[in-house]
């Protein structure tokens, strides 16, 4: 984290926080979120419900400190783009849990966004739901 300090120069500050228990940190990520955070979207005749990866972000910095993702690899596969990429979450107990997750998004969809960005915050998301975070959004 960058601050900027009274002579007006900036330095980097380490960020604290304290890591949790295994057993605590699965049963807090696997606590349903809280349907405020919730957003809604059309997809052809269906309406699906479901966490911007931001958010899922945010939950995972209170659930589950110290987390970190790595995206693995993107590759452009049949037209897509295919994104594979890793959780890990570190406890107090010396684990790191990890949780692989792949998505896809075609080259030519309907988004705003890039192909490998929408398929990036698909896979956090999928990741996150193995964690049991958003777990009961995929029923």
């Amino acid at each position: 984290m960058l601050k900027t300090t009274p002579n007006g120069t900036q330095a980097t500050t380490a960020v604290k926080f304290a890591l949790r228990p295994t057993a605590e940190t699965l049963a807090d990520l696997s606590r349903p979120i809280d349907p405020r955070h919730l957003k809604t979207r059309k997809q052809g005749t269906a309406t699906l419900t479901y966490c911007p990866w931001n958010t899922i972000a945010r939950h995972l910095h209170h659930r589950a400190p110290g987390w970190c993702w790595e995206v693995q690899s993107v590759q452009e596969v049949g037209g897509s783009v295919v994104v594979t990429g890793r959780l890990t979450i570190p406890t107090a107990d010396g684990d790191l849990l990890h949780y692989s997750a792949v998505a896809s998004e075609p080259l030519e969809s309907a988004s705003k966004a890039p192909a490998a960005e929408v398929a990036a915050s698909s896979c956090l998301r999928r990741a996150a739901a193995l964690a049991g975070l958003g777990l009961e959004l995929w029923g």
